[in-house]
Parts: C-alpha cells; structure tokens; sequence
C-alpha cells in the first residue's frame, strides 16, 4: 500500500548546459537522421515527422505544431520552450537529460517510451499516455494534467510538484520511490497500483472511499 510520507526520494536530475548553437532549419529535422548542436525556432506547421531521429544538444523554442510524431526518436540533452502540439505521437521515444519548459500538449502518446533526468516545467496536458513506459529520475513541477495513464508502467524516482491531475491511473504500474503529495488528483484508477508511492495523509483521506472498495470494506456514515 501507499507510504505515508511528506517526501519520496527525489529525482536525479543532471545538469546541463547547451553550447554555442547553430540556426537549424526543417529540412534538418526531417529524414531520421542525426542531428546536433542547433536551435530550431518560430515553427508554425501542421505536421513535424521526426520518427526514428537522434537529437544531440538542440533547442526548440516557440513552436506550434498540430501534429508532432517522434515515434522511436532520441533526444539527448535537449531543451524545449514554449513548444504547442495538440497531436504528440511519442511512442518509443527516448529522452535523456532533457526539459519542457512551459510547453502545452493536447494527446501525447508515449507508450512504451523511456525517461531518464527529464524536467517538466510549467506544462500542460490533456491526456498522456504512458503505458508500458519507463520513467526514471523525472520530475514534474507545475504541471495540469486531463489524465495520467500510467498502467503498466514503471516508474522509479518520480516526483510531482504544484501538479494537478482529473484521473491517474495505475492499473499494474510499478512504482518506486514515487512521490504523489504534490499531486492533486480528482479520480484514481487501479488503486492497487500505487503501491510503492507516497502520498499525503490528506489524499488519503480523499482516497478513503477507494481504498475501501479495494479492500472490500464498507464504510458506515
């Protein structure tokens, strides 16, 4: 069952500083290729098709994107600022020392994606889809979510910060280290998946009904 602590274990999160970058163009992006030590800015597209890339040291600042596929991509020690994209198709994706900074998504499917340092900064989501995912040392920070989908998925040394959530779910998820109690959830879904987490006393007071069904418990008024 949930841990009832003020703080898990904090992310590992690597610090990293950019060099000198290049202007980079689409053209550079496109074709799956490799990519390194450029910044891309001031994109206004319908679709970006970055399948199969390998990013290396980059900045991508005030895009929008309709449709933003990185499916089996990998970014590593990449910066992203005020990117908007309704459509993310991430699944497969790796990210490695990586942050999204105030960056706003619609659907961001990342099944079966890998994260590892990665920073979530003043972000916000519709539904992220995080199914069969491996997260490590990644932490969100004032961040609003529609839905968290989280079965099945392992997570190890995750934080959420000033966060708010409608549904989390995390049917089957394997969670270490965890740290839910600064996450504001209205639904959870598969309360037996938090297990290895952290929560706060007060969610768990919301989640009494939950867990009680989850037991099978009933409570009396």
């Amino acid at each position: 069952m949930a841990h009832l602590k003020t703080h898990g274990m904090a992310p590992r999160i690597r610090e990293f500083r950019l060099p000198e970058l290049e202007a980079g163009t689409v053209e550079d992006l496109l074709g799956g290729g490799y990519v390194e030590v450029l910044h891309f800015t001031g994109y206004d597209r319908n679709l970006l098709d970055l399948t199969d890339g390998r990013v290396e040291d980059c900045l991508f600042s005030e895009l929008n994107i309709g449709e933003l596929s990185m499916r089996n991509a990998r970014y590593i020690q990449c910066e992203f600022k005020q990117l908007s994209a309704p459509i993310v198709e991430g699944a497969g994706a790796t990210l490695n020392d990586v942050r999204m900074i105030h960056s706003r998504f619609g659907s961001a499917e990342l099944s079966d994606s890998s994260t590892d340092s990665v920073v979530f900064d003043h972000c916000k989501f519709g539904w992220v889809n995080l199914r069969s995912a491996q997260l490590r040392d990644v932490l969100f920070r004032d961040c609003t979510f529609d839905e968290i989908d989280l079965q099945q998925a392992k997570a190890q040394r995750v934080r959420f910060e000033n966060c708010r959530t409608g549904t989390l779910s995390v049917e089957r998820a394997n969670l270490s280290s965890v740290d839910l109690t600064g996450l504001e959830m209205s639904q959870v879904q598969g309360i037996e998946g938090l297990r290895g987490a952290t929560i706060s006393e007060q969610q768990l007071s919301s989640l009494s009904h939950e867990f009680a069904a989850y037991l099978g418990l009933r409570i009396k008024d």
